[in-house]
């Protein structure tokens, strides 16, 4: 069971966490503002040149990528959070138990134990 000063440990850690990743993602994307947590990758303008319009698809690609990553994180992060505010944080969603503090310290948004999530990736 946490403590309340790991529980405050790792709302901050997520809180800061949270914001470094809209940080990120302001640089290339903007907030959808229809759909929570979503963002909308804009198209670059390198120039009108052959290489500059392959270079622009190149860079679009990749921050599409990175978009789909960051919503990922940002929506397991929030998950993580309303978990706190509703005294169900720290609990493994497949067996039920506890997940050890040193886990969440390394990844506070973990939604499994180890051993569950051990079990789900080698069942794929």
């Amino acid at each position: 069971m946490l403590q309340e000063n790991q529980i405050k440990e790792l709302k901050e850690k997520l809180t800061s966490a949270k914001l470094s990743i809209e940080k990120q993602l302001s640089k290339f994307a903007r907030k959808d503002t229809n759909q929570k947590d979503n963002y909308r990758t804009e198209f670059p303008d390198i120039g009108s040149q052959a290489d500059e319009n392959a270079q622009e698809i190149t860079e679009y690609e990749q921050n599409i990528s990175l978009e789909h990553n960051f919503e990922d994180e940002l929506k397991l992060i929030g998950s993580a959070l309303e978990k706190i505010e509703h005294k169900k944080f720290g609990t493994c969603e497949i067996c039920g138990k506890d997940i050890p503090y040193e886990r969440l310290e390394v990844r506070p948004q973990a939604i499994m134990c180890v051993s569950c999530k051990t079990n789900k990736e080698a069942s794929l």
